[in-house]
């Protein structure tokens, strides 16, 4: 996994990347990391990153957990709009008192699929703050050119997020196919005018879809360990208000500032 082909392409987009290139032992052989002094600046323009279901649970505390697009896919809502991040501080740091899901917390390293039955290729964004090409703190290969025991942490980590991922689609194609989804908004009251308006709309499980489940299929939900990722969605919902407070509370802290 972390000795692909020097000249091998990629193709696709990947949320927070910038330019990931697949792992080579050649021509990354002096790279490695040096933590930046803003280590979550990447981050400071993503409202929402993908989710895993395994963590559904983990981020009920603090975030909702929230579905997109036609193919559903999970997320977790870090701000109410496009390039503002509300966990983010401006030091580049991140709330210490919040959740860091596991997405975010392999960056800058991912996976590139191989296609069915070949093993993924280890890649790196080699545009991210603290990856260095020459005297890193935290080289990626040792001087027999084999991984350090950091790059194989990170490499074991991805390996497992990648199972979590395939995990996560299996438990979103599930919902499909049982037909568990509806439309879900968010409005916001304006006291000043009176009136309200939509901040978010997005697809989440209907709970009384779930109540009209026959007793068989949901007995097959707890069986296969889904109920928990299910109802974690649904309290996480209820973190909208810590989402719309956080996105006050930044803005009349810049108004202070002007």
């Amino acid at each position: 996994m972390a000795d692909a082909p020097a000249n091998q392409q990629l193709s696709g987009q990947v949320p927070l990347y910038k330019r990931p290139e697949p792992l080579n032992k050649e021509k990354h052989r002096t790279f490695g990391m040096t933590p930046p002094e803003q280590p979550f600046k990447f981050m400071s323009e993503a409202h929402f990153v993908p989710a895993i279901v395994g963590e559904f649970a983990l981020y009920a505390g603090f975030f909702p957990v929230i579905f997109l697009g036609d193919r559903k896919m999970p997320v977790v809502v870090m701000g109410l709009q496009a390039g503002q991040n509300l966990f983010v501080k401006e030091d580049g740091t991140f709330d210490d008192e919040a959740m860091l899901p596991a997405f975010v917390r392999r960056y800058p390293f991912v996976s590139a699929s191989n296609g069915p039955d070949q093993p993924a290729t280890v890649c790196i964004d080699v545009e991210a703050d603290g990856i260095v090409s020459e005297n890193p703190s935290m080289p990626f290969f040792d001087d027999n050119g084999e991984p350090t025991q950091a790059l194989q942490q990170a490499i074991d980590f991805v390996s497992a997020f990648e199972a979590d991922a395939r995990t996560t689609e299996t438990f979103v194609q599930k919902l499909i196919d049982l037909d568990l989804f509806e439309n879900k908004d968010v409005t916001l009251n304006d006291q000043s005018t009176g009136q309200s308006r939509t901040i978010a709309e997005y697809s989440g499980i209907s709970e009384e879809k779930l109540n009209a489940l026959p007793d068989e299929t949901y007995n097959q939900l707890r069986n296969e360990g889904y109920l928990a990722p299910i109802y974690s969605h649904l309290i996480s919902l209820n973190r909208w208000d810590r989402i719309l407070n956080r996105a006050i509370k930044r803005n009349n802290a810049a108004q202070a500032k002007q």
